[in-house]
């Protein structure tokens, strides 16, 4: 006999206005009544390389802090067999949005005959494999970039410089500038290989906002570039979402968007356009 399950995705994601974010544990309300949990304590560098620029004691810190927490609210549920109405509380306010560095994705429903099996395979998926998958997607276009900037552009230095004012500022790792002058070019990737459509607007939107106040701020190069990741798989709604905000990018002047998989020579010819402009 089935039972179902209502379970959500914890999420380690300390910089939202970039949207990244690592999946550490999943926890689970059962129509039967168990409230399961299940979090990443033992790994930790493959969250912050991906993370370099945070302090590894911080994230240690945050995570024994934040698994302490879900383990007492399992516990709390799990002492009040048959009070439902309670555990469903319980779990509302666990997963509830907050702006802290842990976090949880949108909810969702699985029929399940053997519940704590299932939490073992949901999160096998979403955070060894959907980690792995997504290992360090940004880094590894990144790597990429790399290679193809220092082989064809030996006649530009690109570096990686923060953009803006002592107001407001952002990171590329690509900055290209003539002199002292406004940059000429920054290149960023951007991968929107998530979990769900919101996940994927959001991102964008953030993106979205943050150039358009890197302009105010007199930080916005003659060209930026944001070399992006479609989703990973075909479903609708994603690659609608997708689709909508790679069209919002593209239609702000001075931001071109090039497909991760656009072949090199290609996207030589297209990077190579900011000394046209």
């Amino acid at each position: 006999m089935s039972t179902f399950c209502n379970y959500a995705v914890l999420r380690f994601q300390p910089y939202p206005e970039t949207g990244e974010f690592a999946n550490l544990g999943i926890v689970m309300l059962c129509s039967d009544g168990q409230f399961l949990q299940r979090v990443e304590t033992q790994r930790r560098k493959r969250v912050t390389d991906f993370f370099d620029k945070l302090e590894p004691s911080v994230f240690r810190q945050a995570r024994q802090e934040f698994t302490d927490e879900v383990r007492r609210v399992a516990e709390l549920a799990n002492a009040h067999t048959g009070d439902f109405v309670l555990k469903m509380g319980l779990f509302k306010h666990l997963i509830a949005p907050s702006e802290t560095m842990f976090r949880f994705g949108p909810p969702g429903t699985i029929a399940s005959a053997n519940p704590e099996e299932t939490l073992n395979e949901l999160f096998n998926r979403y955070v060894h494999h959907e980690f792995g998958q997504r290992e360090e997607a940004e880094t590894r276009i990144k790597r990429r970039l790399g290679t193809l900037l220092k082989t064809h552009f030996a006649d530009r230095t690109y570096r990686e410089e923060r953009l803006g004012d002592e107001l407001y500022h952002v990171n590329f790792p690509f900055v290209w500038r003539r002199g002292e002058h406004t940059p000429r070019q920054a290149i960023r990737p951007l991968s929107f290989d998530l979990d769900d459509p919101k996940s994927i607007l959001d991102k964008g939107d953030r993106w979205i906002m943050q150039m358009n106040r890197l302009k105010k701020h007199g930080g916005l190069p003659e060209d930026t570039v944001f070399v992006c990741q479609a989703p990973g798989d075909q479903e609708a709604r994603k690659t609608r979402s997708y689709r909508e905000i790679i069209a919002e990018l593209s239609n702000t002047r001075h931001i071109r968007v090039i497909p991760e998989e656009t072949p090199v020579p290609q996207m030589r010819e297209m990077l190579a356009e900011a000394v046209r402009h």
